[in-house]
């Protein structure tokens, strides 16, 4: 489809809508879903839930393939939102700590949810310990291993887990045995180096950044073998083996030590992750912005704009303008709080004030913290108004 056509769609589909918007493109959004469950092989996928952050997507996945078996979530209070609207199978993807993810962690448990806390340190077991005594249940745990790649002269990975060892792994999988209301059921351990790193059409950058990943490859995989091989001689039954992103699908897959990968980014397909070697996914979201002003013959500014994404600040941070293609934003503007120009060379006649333009945002569950509804589109018509859930007071996301 040329990008005039898809322009029009959307125009069509969204004529109605007040802008500033978001959207999510329906019939992407399912390819999307295939091409994850296509890159995962046999295994189990379990959503990232912060990657989407709207009920009705996380069930519209759930319902497309048995294959999509739960959700890893930003906090337990998360979780427990979730569980009242009928999902089940939570898998707590950050250590908690404080009274509120306490109980409602409890509370999970107590409804006869699969629910499962993330622990990489005694103390919060031991607070998971103190919550549950006199209940007569007992706290699913999994501890996080780190996995990222230490070499001296470069810290490959993020700055998760403190179990960089088998040897403390270990330590503190036998601390939680002693713990009569803790029970430990899995190990995560996400190459987030290689998941969430672009490598492709960056530059020069590109086959050093793939040098790189293969390297820690290696690792990542020696690493989490010897991991999951040594608890289960230690005696310990580990119901899942959790690893991978949307940008490492493929390969984790094929890793034998896993059991379950996750994916979030993969169905919305955010901007970032048009650059990866291995995986390709299809924009199936964005946002809507009103010419308002035209500075120039080729400036077009747009009404608000300014939504920037999380983690260390630079260009790739910025919204990418879409449709048309051939825009781009000012270096000296940028996106703007209020205003947003953008400069498009030989724009086209149908680009006018009162019209709208097209911009992805550089990451995937972001815009349902900007936006409260999330525009459904199929064909040329608006299927739904899609409540987000993100800025709920009760829901920590």
């Amino acid at each position: 489809m040329s990008w005039e056509a898809q322009y029009l769609r959307y125009t069509t589909a969204l004529r109605e809508a007040p802008r500033p918007l978001a959207f999510v493109d329906k019939e992407a959004f399912l390819e999307n879903a295939q091409r994850v469950l296509t890159y995962a092989g046999k295994l189990p996928v379990r959503i990232a839930t912060k990657s989407v952050r709207c009920l009705r997507l996380l069930q519209l996945l759930r319902d497309y393939s048995s294959r999509f078996q739960g959700f890893l979530c930003v906090s337990a209070r998360e979780a427990l939102h979730l569980a009242h609207e009928g999902l089940d199978d939570f898998l707590i993807g950050y250590p908690f700590y404080q009274r509120a993810e306490q109980e409602a962690f409890l509370e999970l448990i107590r409804r006869g949810k699969k629910a499962i806390a993330l622990v990489d340190s005694l103390e919060q077991a031991e607070a998971l310990n103190y919550t549950f005594q006199g209940t007569g249940l007992r706290a699913p745990v999994c501890i996080e291993a780190d996995v990222s790649s230490d070499w001296g002269w470069l810290y490959f990975g993020v700055r998760r887990s403190p179990l960089r060892t088998v040897e403390a792994v270990l330590v503190l999988a036998h601390a939680l045995q002693r713990l009569e209301r803790v029970r430990l059921v899995g190990l995560l351990a996400y190459e987030a180096q290689i998941a969430g790193v672009g490598d492709s059409r960056i530059g020069w950058k590109g086959p050093l950044v793939r040098a790189l990943k293969r390297r820690s490859w290696k690792e990542v995989t020696t690493r989490r073998t010897a991991l999951v091989e040594a608890l289960r001689q230690a005696g310990f039954s580990l119901e899942l083996v959790n690893g991978g992103g949307t940008g490492s699908l493929p390969d984790t897959a094929q890793d034998p030590a896993v059991t379950e990968v996750t994916a979030g980014s993969a169905f919305l397909a955010p901007a970032l992750f048009d650059h990866y070697e291995k995986v390709s996914f299809v924009p199936a979201a964005g946002f809507s912005l009103e010419i308002v002003r035209r500075p120039a013959q080729n400036i077009f500014t747009c009404h608000g704009g300014g939504y920037i994404a999380s983690g260390a600040a630079g260009p790739d941070k910025l919204p990418r303008p879409w449709l048309p293609p051939s825009a781009r934003l000012l270096p000296h503007e940028g996106a703007g709080e209020v205003q947003t120009p953008v400069l498009i060379p030989d724009p086209p006649s149908l680009l006018r004030i009162g019209e709208p333009l097209y911009l992805r945002h550089a990451k995937a569950g972001e815009l349902a913290q900007r936006f409260p509804i999330l525009w459904l589109v199929s064909g040329e018509r608006t299927e739904a108004a899609l409540p987000t859930y993100a800025a709920h007071s009760e829901v920590w996301v």
